[in-house]
C-alpha cells in the first residue's frame, strides 16, 4: 500500500503545484496570498465535518476511534484556543491583520465548496473506504504543504518564523493523522481485489481534489469578492 501512496502522490504532480510555485519564486502576491489563505480558512473549518460522518461509518470501534481521536484533535482536544480554525484566524491575524469580522465579510469562493462538497459527497454518499482513504492521502499531503508553505510564508518575509502558528504545528502532526487513516484501510488493501480497487479510489480522488484546490486558488489570485449581507452567520450556514 505505501507504494501506491507514493505512486499516487507522484503522478498527481501536487510537488509541480503553481500555488506553492508561485510562493518559492516570489511572484505570489501578499495580499493576492492572504485572500487565498482567507479562502483555505473555509476548508479547514469544514474538514472535521466529513471525517465525523466517515468515523461513524466505519464498522470496527477499535479503528473507528482512531478518526475519532483526529476529530477531537481537528477540535483542539476541548480547548476552543487550540481548534484548528482558531489557529488558523491566529495566522491570518498575524499575516495581514486579518480579523474574524474580515472573515466572516467573504463570500466563500466556488473553488472552496466544490472541494468541501466533494469530501462530504464521498464520505456521506459512497464506500466508507473511499471516504477514509481521501482524507488520509489530504492529511498525508497536508504534511508537504504546510512545510512549504511555512518556508514560502518566512523566505518572502510575510511573517517571522517565530512568529508563524498552524502550518509548524500541521507539518508534524498530520503525520500521524494520515497513518490513523491509512491503518484503518490498510487491511483492507491487502485482503482483496475489490478493497484495494476501492482503497486506491480513495487515494486518488483525495490527491486529485487537495492539488485542484491550490491549483483553483491559484488561478482565482487577484479576486476579492465579500458578501453584499457582510454577516458571518450566512457563511457558517452556507459551509
Amino acid at each position: 500500500m505505501d507504494r501506491t501512496i507514493d505512486a499516487v502522490l507522484d503522478e498527481c504532480g501536487y510537488r509541480d503545484n503553481p500555488y506553492f510555485e508561485s510562493l518559492r519564486d516570489g511572484s505570489f502576491a501578499k495580499d493576492d496570498f492572504v485572500e487565498t489563505q482567507i479562502q483555505f480558512y473555509f476548508a479547514v473549518l469544514f474538514f472535521s465535518r466529513p471525517m465525523a460522518t466517515v468515523a461513524a461509518k466505519i464498522p470496527h470501534p477499535t479503528q473507528r476511534v482512531e478518526v475519532l481521536r483526529n476529530v477531537w484533535e481537528e477540535h483542539g482536544e476541548g480547548d476552543v484556543r487550540l481548534m484548528h480554525g482558531e489557529t488558523f484566524l491566529e495566522l491570518l491575524e498575524r499575516l495581514a491583520g486579518v480579523s474574524r469580522a474580515d472573515v466572516d465579510a467573504r463570500a466563500l469562493w466556488p473553488e472552496v465548496r466544490a472541494f468541501n462538497t466533494t469530501l462530504v459527497g464521498a464520505c456521506v454518499l459512497d464506500e466508507y473506504v473511499i471516504g477514509v482513504s481521501a482524507l488520509g492521502m489530504i492529511e498525508r499531503m497536508f504534511v508537504d504543504v504546510s512545510r512549504w508553505l511555512g518556508s514560502g510564508i518566512v523566505e518572502r518575509g510575510f511573517l517571522s518564523e517565530e512568529r508563524l502558528v498552524h502550518y509548524r504545528l500541521h507539518e508534524e502532526l498530520d503525520v500521524r493523522h494520515s497513518q490513523d487513516f491509512f491503518d484503518v484501510v490498510r487491511p483492507l488493501f491487502e485482503a482483496s481485489e475489490e478493497d484495494r480497487y476501492f482503497v486506491e479510489q480513495g487515494l486518488r480522488l483525495g490527491a486529485y481534489v487537495f492539488d485542484r484546490l491550490y491549483r483553483d486558488l491559484h488561478r482565482a489570485r487577484g479576486r476579492r469578492l465579500a458578501t453584499t449581507h457582510g454577516h458571518g452567520g450566512l457563511h457558517t450556514r452556507a459551509r
